[in-house]
């Protein structure tokens, strides 16, 4: 009967462990699920990113009279991507707290 009891006694410290394994497999996984697609992820955000962006300035600079091709587009978007620059400037100054 002691063999019985050192055997359970052996088998409650192994489960008390498996929570554990499973969460650093778990986290091993993610990881791993990270190095191998995350900078394909990265790319194709900032493409989706840079579509909308000319989406938008073709929009808003048809709106004002300066439709895509024409001479004065280029000025149009050029005024628009400075204006983005200079809000995410000021996003960036008050996300560290400075303002």
């Amino acid at each position: 009967m002691d063999r019985h009891s050192g055997s359970a006694a052996i088998v409650r410290p192994m489960w008390s462990w498996m929570p554990l394994a499973v969460l650093g497999a778990t986290v091993i996984a993610m990881a791993a699920f990270v190095a191998l697609y995350g900078p394909a992820m990265r790319e194709r955000a900032e493409r989706l990113k840079a579509d909308q962006i000319d989406q938008e300035n073709r929009a808003l600079c048809e709106k004002l009279g300066m439709p895509h091709g024409s001479g004065r587009f280029g000025a149009c978007a050029g005024i628009l991507l400075e204006a983005r620059r200079l809000h995410e400037e000021r996003l960036a100054i008050e996300a560290a707290g400075i303002l």
